[in-house]
């Protein structure tokens, strides 16, 4: 099973760090920055270390509230079997967020109405909803399933 920490930075705006997944031969899809969690790693250290690839040393604030898509069974026909974690973090810089991040390829934000799309691209159901509620102050600290 192959396991994944998703990192979501937000920034004092509302806006949500993409990333660019290149495809060959085609534009660019934007992502939710991730990585792979290793053999002795756990999701919260997996994340630490993409938001340190992402944000470098801009300061963030972490939240309490941890999004899970827990592997399926079966497994959909042409997928891997995954879990998925989403943690949130917020920038805290004042004003307007850096246009480009130290993250190893081209980085933008996104607005909350883009969400929907993203999430969906990410395989990540609801997680536009996790993020909106974060954001709102409705969602409970502590751990959230994603989707079905």
């Amino acid at each position: 099973m192959r396991r994944v920490a998703f990192v979501a930075v937000l920034s004092l705006k509302g806006q949500l760090a993409l990333v660019a997944d290149e495809l060959p031969g085609g534009h660019p899809q934007w992502v939710l920055p991730s990585g792979s969690v290793r053999a002795a790693e756990s999701y919260r250290e997996a994340a630490a270390r993409v938001l340190r690839d992402v944000v470098g040393a801009l300061p963030v604030r972490g939240g309490a509230v941890e999004g899970c898509r827990w592997a399926q069974v079966p497994v959909p026909v042409g997928r891997s079997r995954r879990e998925a974690h989403v943690f949130i973090f917020r920038l805290a810089v004042a004003g307007d967020p850096p246009e480009h991040l130290p993250w190893k390829g081209v980085t933008r934000w996104a607005e909350p109405e883009e969400w929907p799309e993203l999430c969906t691209r990410c395989d990540l159901p609801d997680a536009d909803v996790l993020l909106t509620g974060y954001l709102e102050g409705w969602i409970p600290d502590g751990r959230i399933t994603l989707g079905p």
